[in-house]
């Protein structure tokens, strides 16, 4: 199960390979926005654009509290290469066009010997001063995933910068028992950590350790629907997490800072409401609540 997740999270990174996501210079408050995808490709089946309205909570004046946004995906492939594109659009009225585009992304994976390679560039539609980068590598026989983040400039410096580096290996045993080893260094900090993951039957035990902080978390699977989960640091801080798996579609968590606070998220479906309570020594008052929706269309 961990090896098949683990798998699953390498796949799902890419990067716009051959085709090309081109932003022209803005003038005034005209902003020039092109996609262009698979030229020299043999073009796959393109999705619908998907309309999805959130509704946030808060005071607005007329229809200010609702979100719309249109998406767009399609699909291509170049030769052995397998291409992934998509943008998202505020489907908004606006003299601004700037404020038009959210983001745009592309991805690109292929399979190279015994490895599945896979890269994906964001670009932030409201910036438009750089593209996150993320490019992955894993090959299920050693078990062994390799992921790099990093961004590449597109004004002014033009230039490719790492952010981030790990390695994830995992070991198994014959009686299904799992060690995972994830080595991180954040280049930008100059900061390195570990995270060791042991999974045996319904227990799961995560150590992070970095130079200044180690922590452990313990995760206890209760029965189908439940989890529980404490853990603390090397600094005193403790916490406790309850999972609780209502269906498929709904969950229901809480999590127990002592004197911080207790959040309370629960997901209904399309719903999702979320309430932060501040702990004040023994009192715990001023509860902050968030309340979403998003509608598909």
């Amino acid at each position: 199960e961990g090896r098949q997740r683990h798998v699953k999270t390498r796949r799902e990174h890419g990067f716009l390979g051959t085709s090309k996501m081109v932003v022209a210079r803005r003038s005034g408050s005209v902003v020039l926005l092109c996609l262009l995808v698979g030229a020299s490709g043999r073009k796959g089946p393109s999705g619908r654009p998907q309309l999805s309205i959130n509704v946030k909570d808060g005071d607005f004046s007329g229809l200010g509290g609702l979100e719309p946004a249109l998406s767009w995906e399609g699909t291509s492939k170049y030769g052995d290469m397998d291409l992934d594109y998509g943008i998202d659009v505020a489907a908004q009225s606006t003299s601004d066009l700037t404020t038009i585009p959210r983001r745009l992304w592309g991805r690109a994976r292929q399979r190279i010997a015994n490895w599945d390679v896979a890269a994906r560039a964001d670009l932030d539609g409201q910036s438009g001063d750089s593209a996150k980068i993320t490019i992955d590598a894993g090959c299920d026989d050693l078990d062994l995933a390799l992921k790099v983040d990093g961004s590449a400039g597109l004004s002014g410096r033009k230039d490719v910068r790492l952010h981030r580096l790990q390695l994830v290996k995992g070991l198994e045993n014959e009686d299904g028992n799992r060690l995972i080893i994830n080595p991180r260094y954040d280049l930008l900090n100059r900061e390195a950590d570990v995270v060791l993951s042991w999974k045996t039957g319904d227990i799961n035990v995560e150590v992070t350790a970095s130079a200044d902080t180690q922590r452990i978390k313990l995760s206890k699977k209760i029965d189908e629907d439940n989890w529980v989960s404490p853990s603390v640091d090397s600094k005193g801080d403790v916490m406790l997490e309850w999972d609780h798996k209502i269906d498929d579609q709904s969950s229901f968590t809480t999590s127990i800072r002592p004197q911080e606070a207790i959040d309370v998220k629960w997901k209904d479906k399309e719903w999702t409401a979320s309430v932060n309570m501040p702990i004040d020594g023994q009192d715990v008052s001023g509860a902050n609540v968030h309340i979403a929706r998003e509608v598909k269309f």
